[in-house]
């Protein structure tokens, strides 16, 4: 009976001391070398090109504080859309190969050029075929060969219009009124929405709740991209129902309501663009929280 416990104790003591060591083995974590791709920040760059074989070039440039798209589509540029695109400056890669055989890596015959601008000097990546393996991209600058994630080239050739900010207004366009004077269901009370410092204010007789004010502008207004926006020409002769609003820099922004349903489609005047959102959201946008006394 002794010996069965010295052995069980023998046993246990072998199996805590090999299960100790394995604990305290130092792992080996095999590093792979990689190579930056350049030293620039997202933030040097003013101008953006994005060349195609066979359909239009896309130009960005950046204005005091935003990205602006100016072909084959003009307006407000997606920030966040630009960015990404620029960002393959800060990305990195486990290949740099010579660049004596372009055609092995399908840069002879490239798939898109991206072109970044900064003081005057264009720097150029271009992108080749993926790698079957991998499924990264190989991509060419500066005589040298990497092998990147293939988001960065599908990021770039994202179609024109989907690059389109979606937002029906910019950070800049700091709201003074609206003006809804014009819609049928405000015509009678010649609604007039006013903001000053984020205290909200309207036509006499207006009834309302500040902080429903505030939540209708933000979740309307502020944080409500369309579904989807498109370049179109509107026949101004056409008597479309409208609403202004008013910025406190000046500028006044019209609004045609297009459509109500089965979606609502608004046209910015100044932009040339037309927003779709659902017919839901559409219809709060045009409507706050305002009830008028009955006199």
């Amino acid at each position: 009976m002794k010996n069965r416990w010295l052995i069980n104790i023998i046993l246990l003591v072998m199996v805590l001391s090999i299960s100790l060591f394995l604990f305290l083995k130092p792992t080996k974590i095999k590093q792979t070398k990689q190579f930056s791709i350049s030293a620039f920040n997202l933030s040097d760059f003013d101008s953006i090109k994005i060349d195609f074989p066979s359909r239009a070039s896309v130009i960005f440039k950046k204005s005091t504080e935003s990205w602006d798209m100016i072909e084959p589509v003009k307006g407000r540029a997606d920030q966040f859309s630009v960015q990404k695109i620029i960002s393959i400056v800060a990305t990195s890669s486990s290949e740099k190969l010579p660049s004596n055989d372009l055609a092995k890596y399908g840069l002879d015959k490239p798939t898109m050029k991206l072109k970044l601008i900064h003081k005057g000097q264009e720097e150029e990546f271009i992108f080749g075929t993926y790698n079957s393996v991998t499924e990264d991209q190989y991509l060419l600058y500066k005589e040298n060969v990497y092998l990147i994630s293939g988001s960065y080239s599908e990021a770039a050739a994202t179609q024109p219009i989907e690059l389109i900010d979606k937002l029906p207004l910019t950070k800049s366009e700091e709201i003074k009124y609206f003006d809804f004077s014009r819609l049928e269901q405000w015509q009678s009370k010649r609604l007039k929405v006013t903001r000053n410092n984020n205290e909200w204010s309207a036509n006499e007789g207006s009834q309302f709740k500040q902080n429903e004010m505030a939540e209708w502008f933000d979740m309307t207004w502020v944080k409500n991209p369309a579904k989807s926006v498109e370049k179109s020409s509107i026949d101004l002769r056409i008597p479309y129902k409208s609403f202004d609003i008013h910025t406190i820099d000046g500028k006044k922004i019209t609004f045609l309501r297009v459509q109500e349903s089965p979606e609502t489609k608004l046209y910015r005047v100044d932009e040339g663009l037309l927003y779709h959102f659902g017919s839901d959201i559409g219809f709060t946008m045009m409507n706050p929280p305002i009830e008028h006394s009955k006199k």
